[in-house]
């Protein structure tokens, strides 16, 4: 309803408007290109009739009339598959003198050009152009009219054309590493050939600032974990843990004795202590009135997968979730617990097999309404990997959109591709990184340090619709002007361990189709 409205003011200002402008086209200078007056050449609607042999609905396909730049496109694309190369269409234009239909390079039909009639198919597979022309018989306007289809299953998770990098080290020689988000940064914590090094970018599709690092202790790499306010690592003897605000200087939290760090929730960290006979239920810094209490037997105390925090739709306050892991009894479990602020509990109601080292990632996914094929965003929970009891790697991706309570195999098109190897400890981060028309055009796709396997490109042309805020943030807001850049939440898989417990040198980047399309709004 917002983008309808959206539309009908600006197709409202752009008829009233005054003034023509006199063009030559194709360097004849006997015809008149009329702009936004309302008695002359402008189409003021268009959508397609319904037909529910091609798609149910499909009159409620909303398209977009941009009549500064003569097109006409549904920016919401119709589900992969759809025939179009059989539609009738409703066009609504002034009196005028005459509406032609030009079709060229299509599948089904010749390269024809017709007088339009609402009864008459057009084949939409190649190029269509309607060319308006005034009571003059001199005046007129050519809209170019597409009508887009998903050319991919919008929701399959195609991972950057299968992209890979290698791990920001110094050394090359990389035994053990963890990565994380800080701030508005990736700070990657490397045993890089014996040397500690620190790697930090402000996107890990940029360029990487390295250096060795000289601690007052021996840090426990994997256990490296950033929360809000401050970075934190265990000791290798797990005698202590140590805070940072730039991963180079780290000072004593005093004597915290934890046997792992779940993860950073708010403004504190949450771990499991270990006193030598019991394990609890710990964070720092403590809350008043904090108490450690024993942890649930059910409940990993290690090879959790990393924390994943967003909002409490069913009350306040935000919701830490984790899955998987190790509990104290040593079985592997596939669980998720749920931590709300003040307490855990296990939080879902299936158990998806026993595993440690999965990696979990809120995302974004999509349902289509196909009363009026619009498209609903979904934060989604992702969890793949790990390594069973027995020391099989699982690869199968799972997913929940309901907060953890329920997960389920994900669809085929969402299962990692046969070009990621099978790995446990990997670690998953998501990162914008901000796509241009120049960038798309030239081929290139973020950085020449990326390589991709097997690509599988979108053609320059295709644009479909990725939520309209940000389009709208992008441009002011005000739906018009052109969007030449657009930000693309990139997924990224830092490192893993294989079967040997060998460290892959490698970074995985990937994306949700529906994110990657450049905006047209």
């Amino acid at each position: 309803m917002e983008k309808r409205v959206l539309l009908y003011i600006l197709v409202f200002a752009l008829l009233t408007s005054v003034g023509v402008s006199c063009n030559n086209d194709d360097n004849n200078g006997d015809n008149t290109v009329a702009t936004y007056t309302s008695s002359s050449t402008a189409i003021t609607g268009f959508n397609l009739v319904d037909n529910s042999d091609i798609l149910d609905n499909l009159d409620s396909v909303f398209f977009t009339i941009d009549l500064e730049n003569a097109r006409i496109y549904n920016a919401d694309s119709l589900p992969k598959g759809t025939d179009i190369s059989r539609m009738l269409a409703n066009v609504t234009y002034p009196t005028c003198y005459s509406v032609e239909v030009e079709i060229s390079n299509a599948q089904r039909m010749n390269d024809t050009t017709f007088i339009y009639s609402s009864s008459d198919t057009i084949d939409f597979t190649g190029d269509v152009k309607i060319t308006v022309t005034a009571l003059d018989e001199v005046t007129y306007r050519t809209y170019d009219v597409k009508v887009n289809v998903h050319q991919l299953e919008s929701d399959s998770l195609q991972w950057g054309d299968v992209a890979y990098s290698t791990l920001p080290s110094m050394h090359g020689n990389v035994d053990v590493q963890k990565t994380v988000s800080f701030g508005d940064d990736a700070y990657c914590l490397m045993v890089d050939d014996g040397y500690y090094v620190l790697a930090t970018a402000d996107s890990p599709n940029g360029a990487w600032s390295k250096q060795e690092l000289t601690l007052p202790f021996t840090p426990d790499v994997r256990s490296f974990t950033a929360g809000l306010e401050a970075m934190y690592i265990l000791s290798a003897s797990h005698d202590d843990m140590y805070a940072s605000t730039d991963g180079i200087n780290w000072t004593s939290c005093g004597g915290v004795q934890w046997s792992s760090i779940i993860g950073a929730y708010q403004d504190r960290v949450l771990g499991v202590a270990y006193d030598g006979s019991t394990y609890s239920y710990d964070e720092y810094p403590r809350r008043a009135g904090f108490v450690p209490t024993a942890v649930d037997e059910d409940f990993p105390i290690e090879g959790a997968s990393n924390l994943a925090v967003y909002d409490n739709a069913w009350g306040s306050g935000d919701i830490g979730i984790c899955i998987g892991g190790i509990t104290q009894s040593s079985e592997y479990v596939g669980h998720a617990w749920g931590y709300d602020g003040n307490s855990w509990s296990q939080l879902s109601n299936n158990d998806i097999g026993g595993r440690e080292g999965m990696s979990l990632l809120l995302y974004t996914t999509f349902t289509t309404d196909d009363t009026d094929w619009t498209y609903t965003a979904y934060p989604t929970l992702m969890a793949w990997g790990g390594r069973t009891a027995d020391g099989e790697l699982v690869k199968t991706m799972y997913v929940s959109r309901d907060m953890g309570v329920y997960w389920s195999v994900a669809d085929s098109m969402m299962q990692l591709p046969e070009q990621i190897p099978a790995m446990y400890r990997a670690d998953a981060l998501v990162f914008n990184y901000t796509m241009s028309d120049s960038e798309v055009r030239s081929s290139t796709s973020a950085t020449s340090s990326w390589h991709t396997v097997s690509p599988l490109e979108m053609p320059v042309w295709y644009n479909t619709a990725t939520p309209v805020a940000v389009a709208e943030t992008r441009n002011g807001g005000d739906g018009i002007s052109p969007v030449t850049e657009w930000d693309i939440p990139y997924i990224y898989v830092f490192g893993g361990y294989d079967e040997y417990g060998n460290t892959y040198d490698t970074v995985w980047r990937g994306v949700l189709n529906r994110l990657s399309y450049k905006p047209v709004y």
